[in-house]
């Protein structure tokens, strides 16, 4: 008799959860679909799993949730290799299940099978063994990643602990990513590199600086933010630095005793608060490319070896492109785009480059105007071995002129790299100040092998005269006609 009562209890409790589920697929089917999904977006995934298999229109509820949770796992669901294994299996299913529906929110919280656990299972520590299991928890993490960014996640929420060691964090490109964050402690991360991300405030550099202690590189390329952002990147065991078009950027300070590289490629936020600070005494290699901020401070790069400033033309200020240009004291490399170049010769002061060794620069022409400057910038620089020397294709104002500097003018100059000079390169838009400069380091730089000089169709003539100058040596020319160069008609 008793077991009779249990099984018509059992039975009445089955019949009453029916109806339950009953009302709740009635109640669920009136509501519309934006509805029950933002309803599903509170429940982590095993609590998802269960509600997909009350029916057939659950289960399709169930794989087309835009909002996953995958957390909430007991430590019983992960401390053992087994049980972890048929976890991720499932999740590796359920991700292949949803094809291409899309994700909006995807949120990741995993432990690392950790040493204690290894002991516990295994009744001893197996060092080979923790490896294998890391770098396969890493790339089941790297998979579900993915596959999130193959169904365009806007928002990715990550909170882990596995140990990379030298393996690089990598995020697929997606133009649909407008949310990251990063949570967790990863100290023996080497290098992160974020594509095509965004984010939302200034957490991800924070915890960049706080929790990745032996991070080596980090890329950071088409990071957007909603707000204006004020960046903190400090790193005692940062090397090489990338920042391109982080947009949003009002504030960045860059500080780390280890850091050799630095390359930022983006336009600062339009505020007159803005400012670029770089504290990095052993850099050796800098390229600021875009805005100038109107506070640089970099600090004196006493081991810079080679640099790249070119900034925008709207913000290029004589008095800051100074103030850059005197901290890179021992450059040896340098290159100045146009905006910098005409900046800095326009001022009227030139800062000491004496150790650079090869100089790129372009300037809108061999105007009058700006040879005495351009002379007084080449002038301190001793040791110069390589000179290019680019310019525009026409000049703007047809009324500038080019002819008022000969020969005898830059053998007044007394310019000190003259005998040290090997290359040059000379590009030529109209006048004779170009050509007269060019006949100058023809005929008096001793030990130059190559001269290569782009001219418009009318210096053809001058060119032929060139070619007869009394060369100091064996000098291999270079004479390139270019048919887009020559007087603005």
């Amino acid at each position: 008799m008793e077991d009779r009562r249990k099984r018509m209890l059992l039975a009445s409790e089955s019949c009453q959860g029916h109806a339950t589920t009953e009302v709740l697929i009635g109640t669920l089917s009136n509501l519309p679909d934006q509805v029950i999904h933002h309803i599903l977006s509170f429940l982590q995934i095993k609590d998802l799993t269960s509600f997909g298999c009350v029916s057939k229109r659950c289960r399709e509820f169930y794989l087309s949730t835009p909002s996953l949770n995958f957390e909430g796992f007991s430590s019983k669901h992960l401390e053992s290799y087994s049980r972890r294994l048929r976890l991720w299996s499932y999740l590796d299913r359920y991700l292949f299940n949803r094809e291409f529906n899309r994700i909006q929110r995807f949120r990741i919280h995993w432990e690392r099978y950790d040493e204690e656990r290894c002991r516990n299972h295994w009744g001893y520590y197996d060092e080979e063994h923790e490896k294998s299991l890391i770098e396969d928890e890493r790339f089941r993490l790297e998979k579900w990643i993915c596959n999130a960014i193959r169904c365009n996640v806007e928002d990715l929420d990550i909170n882990f602990g596995i140990c990379y060691d030298e393996e690089a964090v990598r995020l697929p490109s997606s133009r649909y990513l407008k949310s990251l964050s990063v949570y967790g402690r990863i100290h023996k991360l080497k290098c992160l590199k974020l594509n095509n991300v965004g984010v939302v405030d200034e957490g991800l550099f924070k915890w960049i600086s706080s929790s990745c202690k032996c991070i080596k590189e980090l890329f950071l390329r088409f990071v957007r933010g909603r707000k204006p952002m004020d960046v903190t990147i400090e790193s005692s065991s940062l090397e090489s630095l990338y920042i391109e078009d982080v947009t949003t950027l009002r504030h960045l300070h860059i500080a780390g005793d280890k850091i050799r590289k630095v390359i930022i490629e983006c336009l600062f936020w339009t505020d007159k608060d803005q400012y670029f600070s770089l504290c990095a005494p052993n850099l050796s290699s800098f390229n600021w490319i875009g805005s100038l901020v109107n506070r640089p401070d970099i600090g004196r790069l006493e081991l810079l070896e080679e640099a790249s400033i070119c900034l925008s033309p709207s913000n290029a200020a004589f008095v800051y492109v100074s103030e850059i240009l005197s901290c890179l004291s021992s450059v040896k490399v340098l290159t100045l785009n146009k905006a910098t170049t005409m900046a800095l010769i326009k001022g009227g002061s030139m800062p000491l480059l004496k150790n650079v060794t090869s100089l790129r620069i372009h300037i809108e022409g061999f105007l009058n105007t700006l040879v005495p400057t351009m002379a007084s910038l080449l002038g301190g620089m001793s040791k110069l071995n390589v000179l290019i020397v680019k310019s525009d294709l026409v000049l703007r104002d047809p009324k500038d002129e080019c002819c008022w500097f000969d020969m005898g003018y830059w053998k007044l100059q007394n310019i000190a790299f003259i005998n040290q000079l090997k290359e040059i390169t000379i590009e030529l838009c109209c006048g004779s100040n170009g050509i007269e400069f060019a006949t100058y380091i023809l005929e008096h730089a001793q030990n130059l092998n190559k001269m290569t000089i782009v001219h418009s169709p009318q210096q053809s003539i001058a060119m032929s005269k060139l070619k007869k100058s009394k060369m100091t040596s064996n000098i291999t020319l270079d004479f390139q006609e270019d048919q887009r160069r020559g007087p603005q008609k």
